[in-house]
């Protein structure tokens, strides 16, 4: 039986890992334009996206201003339970068969590249997206959330003070994951991604170093690389998860 089960994931890491084209007229950006540069983060259970505030389009994400002195925006999404409270084996099997909710994951920071991931993210990818395509990012971003009846996001609760989280849409499975939001998002913006076979960390992110540049960890050769980090405040919050 464990072989059997063995072999299925290793059949999806295959599919997974396969070649997808990326979507024409969205990635990559077009000869003369200036790329706009995101970051993959791989940290633990949890894939995410981080975007530089500044280059997010006029009219888009409006949700982000809730962070208006924030440099970078970093964004996961998953199930309101697994992803807020420290994980127990009845939070991930109500989770994967029986979500209730799902919840963005919204943190704002700002400061210059640092090495202050070391012990927490185990990978950070860059992409460099075209205008449109980080365009449609946000969008996707946008329509994750779930608003109230004035149109504003809906704060939820947190075990640790520093997280900010808010209600989102989408319903939580085995089948959709967070890893399956983070490559929809690359995939909408026109990224070579399979979405339906990224249920995993190492999927999403074995997908995006085809098309992405790996900045952390850093290149052996290269020490003085830098990556986009958020405040030393979280490394306690993380090593407790």
């Amino acid at each position: 039986m464990k072989s059997s089960v063995f072999a299925l994931l290793t059949a999806l890491a295959c599919l997974a890992t396969g070649c997808a084209s990326p979507v024409k007229g969205l990635f990559p950006a077009p000869p003369g334009q200036t790329p706009r540069t995101i970051y993959v983060l791989h940290r633990g259970q949890h894939t995410g996206i981080i975007i530089r505030t500044a280059d997010i389009p006029n009219g888009l994400w409006p949700e982000r201003l809730e962070f208006p002195d924030a440099e970078y925006l970093e964004v996961g999404w998953g199930d309101s339970q697994g992803y807020r409270y420290p994980l127990t084996s009845g939070i991930v099997l109500r989770a994967m068969f029986a979500s209730k909710a799902s919840v963005l994951l919204i943190d704002g920071f700002s400061g210059s590249f640092t090495n202050e991931y070391a012990g927490i993210a185990k990978e950070i990818i860059s992409v460099q997206l075209s205008s449109r395509g980080l365009a449609c990012l946000c969008a996707y971003i946008q329509n994750s959330y779930a608003l109230d009846s004035s149109g504003r996001p809906i704060p939820m609760p947190a075990v640790f003070p520093e997280e900010n989280f808010f209600l989102a849409r989408g319903h939580y499975s085995a089948v959709n994951t967070c890893n399956n939001w983070t490559a929809r998002a690359l995939r909408v913006a026109g990224c070579p991604i399979r979405p339906r076979w990224s249920m995993f960390p190492g999927t999403v992110m074995g997908q995006t170093r085809h098309f992405g540049c790996v900045i952390w960890p850093e290149p052996q050769t290269d020490r003085t690389a830098t990556v986009p980090l958020r405040s030393p405040r979280l490394q306690s919050i993380e090593n407790k998860r």
